[in-house]
């Protein structure tokens, strides 16, 4: 029987796979790809390990969603009202385990389900990182993913029933958005996945919109960048505690902790800044950290992406701290509201950043793309004639005047 299930299963995962490459013919290769490896590695996860102990692998968080797929499938949320509501808005996490129901009620095994709405929103995801940098190669479309957590990362989560590659769809598409009714969808079913990190991103959005009202017609350069990173910290720290003292029915106001009157002090400085770097379990207290540190230390040589994004970001940083578009504010502000609002917790792990990394490698990308375009000026100014050169730079001049 158990042989059958095995077979049964593999076949299902096959036949979407099938689905989902044709579907992806006219779309860049990569996504093809990325198809391709999701049907390898789900058949293999399901044949090492079983199809109930596959549940386990990486994260037993997958048994939470599949029983909330399995909940949906047999209508059996609880009925009075009060419950009823909390169930919905807090304990569901349905966003993304109702996108799976269709496939759960056609017949689809529940984690496999739930795993092709992974995949799904991986390749929305990558189709729309590619298509942003118009990476026609290859090789530029490896980079673009790469860079973006599409690649590596993105694609283990896509193997794994679990909400990870759909917050970080959504974060991307809170953050890049014209729309402004997409932006609230976007952020209303983020806060149904995870309420602090839609704190996190509405909170850097209305800090930073005081910000650039205060600094109207100022400018402080370099010094921009530690007063963002400073206000982050401040505003992450304070509403954690905030919350905590909520919760424990604390006089609120009476016992507000920020870093200034609390205990952030040097560990605690330090675990924020191990987020920018991707070494978080350095900095962790060895009773929340589950394997070795060289084991650990092998997991990001695999995961290279959760140590490069998180680098390449702060480096970005530094380098264009006087020029920094609103976008890149906006991550810079709000990855460090988030981190320290996380570092308070026993859940500080590159997982936990997982939704901020494609936001992260776009302002990798946006550096690299602007450095290849001034690139190219400095080519074409040199191709020029004296005189023509010379014509160049003045207009050049006069229009940065304008």
């Amino acid at each position: 029987m158990m042989l059958e299930l095995d077979v049964l299963y593999v076949t299902q995962t096959l036949l979407i796979a099938a689905v989902l490459y044709f579907a992806c013919l006219k779309a860049p290769r990569m996504l093809r790809i990325q198809v391709l490896v999701w049907a390898f590695g789900v058949t293999a996860i399901s044949l090492r390990y079983g199809l109930w102990e596959q549940l386990n692998f990486y994260s037993n968080d997958q048994f939470y969603y599949h029983n909330i797929l399995r909940t949906l499938t047999h209508w059996s949320w609880p009925s009075n009202e009060p419950a009823n509501l909390a169930w919905w808005l807090s304990v569901s996490k349905f966003p993304y385990p109702l996108p799976a129901l269709p496939l759960a009620i056609a017949g689809i095994h529940p984690e496999l389900a739930l795993k092709t709405v992974s995949l799904i929103c991986l390749l929305a995801l990558s189709r729309d990182m590619i298509s942003r940098y118009g990476a026609s190669s290859f090789k530029d479309q490896i980079i673009a993913l790469y860079l973006t957590g599409c690649g590596v990362i993105g694609t283990f989560f896509s193997l794994l029933a679990l909400r990870e590659t759909m917050m970080m769809y959504l974060v991307y598409r809170y953050a890049t958005d014209k729309s402004i009714v997409g932006r609230l969808i976007s952020i209303f079913i983020i806060f149904l996945l995870r309420s602090h990190l839609a704190a996190a991103l509405i909170i850097g959005e209305l800090a930073l919109a005081g910000w650039n009202w205060f600094m109207k017609n100022r400018k402080i350069g370099y010094a921009e960048l530690p007063v963002l990173l400073i206000g982050g910290v401040t505003l992450g720290y304070t509403i954690f505690n905030l919350q905590f003292s909520n919760m424990q029915g604390l006089d609120a106001i009476g016992r507000l902790r920020t870093p200034f009157n609390g205990d952030l002090g040097i560990a605690g400085t330090t675990q924020i800044a191990s987020n920018f770097v991707g070494l978080q379990f350095l900095t962790q207290h060895e009773s929340f950290v589950r394997l070795s540190i060289s084991e650990l230390l092998w997991l990001r040589l695999i995961f290279s992406d959760t140590v490069i994004v998180p680098l390449g970001f702060s480096i970005a940083c530094v380098l264009t701290a006087h020029r920094m578009s609103e976008r890149h504010k906006f991550a810079l502000l709000s990855f460090t509201i988030y981190v320290s609002i996380v570092t308070n917790t026993d859940f500080n792990s590159f997982r936990q950043n997982i939704p901020f990394v494609p936001l992260l490698g776009v302002m990798i990308l946006d550096l690299l793309r602007d450095r290849r375009q001034n690139l190219i000026t400095d080519d074409e100014v040199k191709s020029l004639s004296t005189d023509q050169s010379f014509a160049l730079m003045q207009q050049t001049k006069l229009t940065t005047h304008q």
